[in-house]
């Protein structure tokens, strides 16, 4: 996060790590890496070999199962990338067509404008710009905030927060240190239990 807009989330009286937070609990701040070993090119003799294996075991309809492994397991497996966010290391396929489009970052807008609205009364939408489209005007986030702001009718947004603030009060020194490392926040739990 800039410094400005720490400096800006402080003036108001706000916690600049609680706002970095939110984004990471939303699974929106996590860098993507690819996946070490699904990247390989496999060799025309190893792809003709499981060819011959398919058309052997598959008879007459080998095209159809051959397809299936061309495309569902090799083409994709090239798409597979890890994603690193709070809680976990995990592997994640290409997006969904059907998912709405960043739903973990309007989720995080939507409670870090609750949580503005909370310290100071106001909704901040020119700071929720600068910090999650930095290089998109204010209007134009804003009519993008306008036509999201229907998935959340149903949202009780203090709620929300509260169950946010709770989560981040009692983990503080872990979650500002996973933010810190890029450590998931469970991988000490997970790495002592075996």
């Amino acid at each position: 996060m800039d410094q400005s807009i720490r400096k800006d989330i402080a003036k108001m009286g706000g916690d600049p790590d609680f706002v970095e937070f939110v984004p990471a609990w939303h699974s929106d701040s996590g860098a993507t890496t690819s996946v070490p070993f699904a990247g390989e090119t496999q060799s025309e003799a190893y792809r003709k070999k499981i060819k011959q294996c398919t058309q052997r075991d598959f008879g007459t309809k080998w095209k159809f199962y051959w397809k299936v492994i061309w495309s569902e397991c090799w083409n994709a497996r090239r798409k597979i990338v890890l994603r690193r966010n709070l809680f976990s290391l995990e592997p994640r396929g290409p997006r969904a067509k059907h998912r709405p489009r960043n739903e973990g970052r309007w989720n995080a807008i939507f409670d870090l404008r609750n949580y503005f609205i909370k310290i100071d009364g106001r909704p901040h939408m020119r700071l929720l710009g600068r910090l999650f489209y930095p290089d998109q005007g204010e209007d134009t986030f804003i009519k993008e905030w306008d036509s999201r702001k229907d998935w959340f009718k149903s949202e009780n947004g203090a709620e929300r927060l509260e169950q946010l603030e709770r989560f981040y009060t009692h983990n503080r020194v872990r979650i500002l240190e996973t933010l810190r490392t890029g450590i998931p926040f469970y991988a000490k739990w997970e790495s002592d239990a075996t």
